[in-house]
């Protein structure tokens, strides 16, 4: 099988400069050690987290820690996923927002964030007024094991492997030719379904680089293994 494709630089005078996110509000819930250890059971990849991404905080009983993505990071997520003013767009555990409001900032798209967390819903809530795009975003409190996404052209999402792997099934049910578009994680493991591309974004302020994959619906689910 190729490898993903890596893509190519672009020029800086590529493309208009679209309107900056401003900084967004940040916030989290109380610490607590238990929390941490059992994220750590559940899917040992959550160590390997940038440590410009580590989580002070972790929420006790929800599916995963809220850890804000590099402003950079979030451009590269919404230019790759190739959406238009006519797409709905579905952020999965949007935390405060900034991946739904930048994709409807720079193309004019719908959205949707979804987060189980009172807190990060009334935050996300706060940056959609404070960005002027209440009239194309929509923030929903939700488990996003719950959300119908029948109607959904593009998927964002910073989720851990086992979330992903569990919402297989909601992901086929999207429009053939939807895009799913993950920053660092894959679909479960990243063998598991391998992304139709891969891109490397440079922090270079931390000496870091993460990556963005991309998933053309429908996905090619290999067929389960047998013991």
């Amino acid at each position: 099988m190729d490898s993903p494709s890596i893509d190519p630089p672009v020029p800086s005078d590529a493309r208009a400069q679209p309107r900056r996110l401003s900084p967004l509000l940040l916030g989290g819930a109380t610490a607590i050690g238990l929390a941490i250890v059992a994220i750590v059971v559940v899917d040992r990849r959550i160590d390997a987290l940038p440590k410009s991404h580590a989580a002070d905080e972790f929420r006790i009983g929800l599916n995963a820690p809220f850890i804000t993505t590099a402003d950079v990071i979030v451009d590269k997520m919404v230019e790759v996923a190739k959406i238009s003013s006519d797409d709905v767009v579905y952020d999965l555990g949007c935390g405060d927002g900034r991946l739904v409001i930048t994709a409807a900032l720079k193309y004019g798209c719908h959205g949707v964030g979804i987060d189980i967390e009172p807190e990060r819903v009334a935050e996300a809530k706060a940056n959609v007024k404070l960005h002027g795009v209440e009239d194309l975003v929509e923030i929903r409190e939700q488990d996003v094991f719950m959300v119908d996404l029948s109607e959904t052209d593009v998927v964002l999402m910073y989720l851990l492997p086992w979330m992903t792997k569990r919402l297989v099934p909601r992901f086929q049910e999207m429009p053939p030719g939807s895009r799913i578009v993950s920053h660092d994680f894959g679909i479960g493991d990243i063998k598991y379904i391998e992304p139709d591309s891969t891109y490397h974004v440079p922090l270079e302020d931390k000496s870091e680089t993460h990556l963005v994959h991309r998933w053309t619906v429908p996905l090619d689910v290999p067929p389960p293994t047998t013991e």
